[in-house]
């Protein structure tokens, strides 16, 4: 061979093998990158299925964990607000079935499962896990005997204080972990699938391998899988199964034992991701240097350029996608950030509202806010678990039953209607108090929520209690006078018993007539004094209760309490009743209500005198009362021929501290009281309107009930 010849042939061989021993390194490299790049596919698909499953299995956790909390407060027995309880939680989870073990051995089923007469929760495994655990957890799945389902059983212990009380399980069928597997995609015959740390099979598309196969012996290749579990919680790998190879990805889900795993074969795997990556290309480039591993060096050039390229376009595709990653992730931060902002505003209006706010659910509290603890003396902890009727007197000071009054309350609210309603409740000493409460019904989460804003007004009640008595007071100097003027004839009449006595004596005339005649005559004039002061001291005790009393006999105390003073004034009073028959009988405070018939009989004869003196009325002072029962209410009317009343100043007589006496002679309270004892105590009705000569006052008054 010519020298000139074999100098380029060694040269060209030379560089061929230096080509062919590049080519087949890249090679090795590219294959190994390829494989990789499918083991990251496959562990990404299992650790998007784990999430997923953890979702779930968190989702569940929490709805027993709040049913756990809920539970705590509440006696755990076979009562309705414990079995509501645990029915709302198994509609809230679609649980199969909630229920409670107590320490005593007892189990409270949500589901209205009658156990047996020897069942005992305390030796069933779901029961002793939770002991054991001390928290939140749940069983392997099993083939419920009853429903002949796949489920899980999530069990918590359940604690008051630190002390335990019993067990809570919830049964969840897993037919809906089971139908989110079968969409995860794993290629076209690839599928998923969950295992135990033992390798038992929990959840596979072929039912007949559910909790009776494990994963190490469906294929000789999985034997040494559970050593996988135990060096890592996540990874792949590769097991013959027959002529091919398949792909096992495995990823612990977090809070158990359980493996989710997906299986693929690799030719399938390698399949798809030709179609997504461009690592393929390169190997396909480096296999075209292998068999033109004697070309010119130009063309390796080209390949080695042409692997460049490709490889910048990867990494370009990868950067763009962590580039959107990033910002989806930004995006969640701030929804996370402004929903804490919003929640941390509401809670904070919630607890410096002045009133007191309760949150009830079938009339049992489920929260609170801070206002309302200082109104009842009670923790948090202590109002919620309580209903309405808890905190109430059997019965409301007008006589009616809390528990009646409550549900036509709710049945309005239900309705739709807003309602603001006074309303006596019990403090935690046991004292009572009287307050202003506005309750609204609301729709929240399939759920009926009611929302009552309480508001003490023991103060205001009180400031007006003693603004009536204040008002009675005021009238006593006056009633003084008509005492000492009706008590003087018979202090008269007993003095002259008295003197009579002594003459008798000097004339030898006392007998045992005399005597008797004279003793019954004192006793007589002293019951007739005992009998006034009875009814003057009535007038001025404050009635504390309701109570049903005679609207027409109450109108006579009053006339009689004051006939005194019209006697004394020259004043005549003529009283009529319409319709006579059955007590006009209304519910209320008697005594309140002589104040009112009082107050306005003594404003008719200062109208009267003031007519007198202005006018020089002609004729006797005249007030007329007429009572008529017909109809649904009582009515009262006073016409008197006085001054009457300015036009101008008819819608003032009712404001507090106004007076058309001047400052001297009245205090402007009288008719303000008068109105609130009938319209707001009585649910009645006070009205004034001048007359063609002199006013009228009229009372309208629902009847009682029978």
């Amino acid at each position: 061979m010519p020298q000139r010849i074999r100098k380029p042939l060694i040269v060209l061989t030379l560089l061929s093998m230096l080509i062919l021993v590049a080519a087949g390194i890249t090679y090795r490299s590219t294959t190994v990158l390829v494989d990789q790049t499918l083991a990251d596919h496959q562990q990404a698909i299992a650790d998007e299925a784990a999430e997923m499953t953890e979702i779930w299995l968190s989702q569940q956790t929490r709805i027993l964990n709040a049913t756990v909390a809920s539970a705590s407060v509440l006696p755990l027995t076979g009562n309705p607000d414990t079995l509501r309880l645990l029915k709302l939680a198994m509609r809230a989870g679609h649980f199969s079935d909630v229920y409670i073990g107590t320490i005593s051995g007892e189990l409270i089923d949500g589901a209205d499962w009658i156990p047996s007469a020897d069942y005992d929760p305390r030796r069933r495994p779901w029961y002793q896990r939770a002991v054991e655990v001390g928290e939140t957890s749940f069983t392997s799945p099993y083939v419920d005997l009853v429903t002949n389902e796949l489920v899980i059983a999530l069990v918590s212990p359940i604690t008051l204080d630190g002390v335990f009380r019993g067990v809570m399980g919830a049964d969840t069928v897993l037919d809906t972990l089971v139908a989110n597997l079968s969409t995860v995609k794993v290629g076209d015959t690839g599928y998923a699938f969950i295992v135990n740390e033992k390798g038992t099979i929990l959840i596979h598309p072929n039912p007949d391998y559910v909790l009776k196969v494990r994963l190490q012996d469906t294929e000789t290749g999985l034997a040494r899988i559970l050593e996988s579990f135990e060096r890592s919680p996540a990874g792949t790998f590769s097991y013959p199964q027959g002529e091919a190879t398949n792909i096992l990805a495995y990823r612990r889900i977090a809070g158990s034992n359980w493996y989710l795993c997906t299986t693929i074969p690799s030719a399938e795997a390698y399949a798809i991701s030709r179609k997504t990556t461009m690592l393929f290309v390169a190997e396909m480039v480096l296999k075209s240097l292998a068999v033109l591993a004697l070309a010119t060096l130009l063309l390796v050039v080209g390949g080695v350029l042409v692997l460049l390229v490709f490889r910048r376009q990867y990494s370009s595709t990868l950067q763009k996608q962590r580039e959107e990653i990033t910002g989806i992730n930004q995006d969640l931060a701030w929804n996370i950030s402004k929903r804490k902002e919003f929640e941390t505003h509401y809670q904070t209006l919630f607890n410096v509202a002045n009133d007191g706010i309760l949150v009830s659910k079938d009339l049992t509290c489920i929260e609170c806010n801070e206002k309302a603890t200082e109104v009842f003396g009670l923790s948090r902890l202590g109002l919620i678990g309580r209903s309405m009727l808890d905190i109430s007197p059997a019965l409301q000071p007008d006589g009616e039953d809390s528990r009646e009054r409550l549900q036509r309350i709710l049945d309005a609210a239900n309705a739709g209607k807003h309602q603001v309603f006074e309303w006596t409740f019990h403090r935690a000493d046991g004292s009572e108090f009287p307050a202003e409460v506005g309750l609204k019904t609301l729709q929240l989460d399939k759920e009926r929520l009611c929302l009552s804003s309480i508001r003490d007004i023991s103060k205001r009640v009180y400031a007006e209690q003693q603004l009536r008595q204040a008002q009675k007071m005021a009238a006593m100097g006056e009633m003084l006078g008509a005492i000492a003027h009706q008590w003087r004839q018979p202090l008269n009449t007993l003095s002259t018993y008295i003197a009579s006595l002594q003459s008798a004596h000097y004339n030898n005339m006392i007998s045992k007539n005399f005597v008797d005649t004279l003793v019954a005559g004192a006793d007589a004039q002293i019951q007739f004094m005992s009998k006034t002061i009875d009814d003057f001291r009535h007038f001025f005790r404050p009635s504390k209760n309701k109570e049903a009393f005679d609207v027409a006999r109450a109108v006579a105390n009053a006339v009689k309490l004051l006939e005194p003073n019209l006697k004394q004034d020259a004043v005549q009073l003529a009283m009529r009743i319409e319709e006579p028959g059955p007590p006009f009988v209304v519910q209320g405070f008697p005594s309140e209500f002589i104040h009112v018939v009082v107050n306005i009989l003594a404003n008719a004869r200062d109208s009267i005198v003031e007519r007198r003196t202005r006018d020089s009325l002609a004729g006797p002072g005249m007030i007329e009362v007429d009572i008529n029962g017909g109809g649904e209410a009582v009515l009262v009317q006073v016409r008197d021929n006085g001054v009457g009343i300015p036009q101008h100043l008819l819608e003032k007589i009712f404001t507090p501290y106004f007076t058309t006496k001047g400052t001297t002679a009245g205090t402007g309270i009288g008719l303000y009281m008068a109105k609130i004892i009938v319209e707001k105590e009585m649910k009645g009705e006070l009205l004034a309107d001048n007359l063609e000569q002199g006013a009228r006052m009229t009372i309208r008054i629902p009847k009682a009930a029978a």
